[in-house]
């Protein structure tokens, strides 16, 4: 019983004096900080220190009468009051912790990889999860990649983004695929522009969309990366946006 009494207020901050002190106050009532270093089984000068931190912390009580000081222990319930107001005060600052935590990710980038075709799905589904109604989708694809290795799931991905609303603007190799998809561009929420394999040879696919910027590879060794970062998301909207005002519908 007493290990698991010893172990749980070591779990919520207490030394091992701390418990061996309220202990003894427990067992012994009102006493002499000799009885208690006794009882505790600690010298009396060091007594003295922890019985004045367990007084800061309230859970002793100290007693004048004719043959000195003596010393009690608060009732176990009030260890449950002292750990609700350690509670509310940790509420109080969360707000301030979670903003240096934002403050922190918004500096240093998150980089998840992904392989094979799963990998790409979840790379996918990572722009319907983050966006909502009126973002936008920024893109350079190679089209016909995307549709040989995930050919059954590509459409349907496409039709859950319109669907959800989330528009997009892509920059395509010119091919039979992705004239197609041009010409569907105005019912599935898109903007398409076509360039010449020969001025704008891809290989692969990059999303920029929130604070994220999305690299897939669909040839050999398939692989996703996700790197969410504010400045690198910035920076690639601006890139983006310069090469689709110099290109024609």
């Amino acid at each position: 019983m007493f290990s698991d009494i010893i172990k749980t207020l070591k779990s919520v901050g207490f030394t091992e004096k701390e418990i061996k002190v309220y202990l003894a106050c427990l067992e012994l009532g009102k006493s002499s900080v000799i009885q208690i270093a006794q009882r505790a089984q600690i010298r009396r000068t060091t007594a003295y220190i922890v019985i004045e931190s367990l007084l800061d912390k309230g859970i002793l009580s100290k007693h004048e009468d004719k043959k000195g000081q003596k010393f009690s222990a608060e009732s176990p319930e009030k260890l449950l009051g002292i750990l609700q107001e350690k509670q509310t005060e940790l509420l109080k600052i969360i707000p301030n912790l979670l903003a240096i935590t934002k403050a922190e990710s918004s500096i240093k980038p998150e980089v998840k990889f992904y392989q094979g075709k799963e990998g790409l799905k979840t790379v996918y589904e990572d722009t319907l999860l983050s966006c909502e109604k009126g973002d936008e989708l920024l893109g350079y694809f190679s089209g016909e990649d995307v549709y040989n290795l995930l050919p059954g799931y590509t459409p349907n991905y496409v039709k859950r983004r319109a669907v959800k609303g989330i528009k997009a603007r892509g920059i395509a190799l010119d091919s039979k695929i992705t004239r197609k998809h041009k010409a569907r561009d105005k019912k599935e929420l898109r903007q398409s522009k076509l360039v010449s394999k020969e001025k704008f040879p891809v290989c692969i696919e990059k999303n920029i969309y929130k604070d994220k910027v999305v690299f897939m590879n669909f040839r050999g060794f398939p692989f996703g990366v996700i790197v969410k970062s504010p400045q690198i998301a910035k920076s690639e909207k601006a890139i983006f946006d310069l090469l689709w005002s110099k290109l024609r519908d």
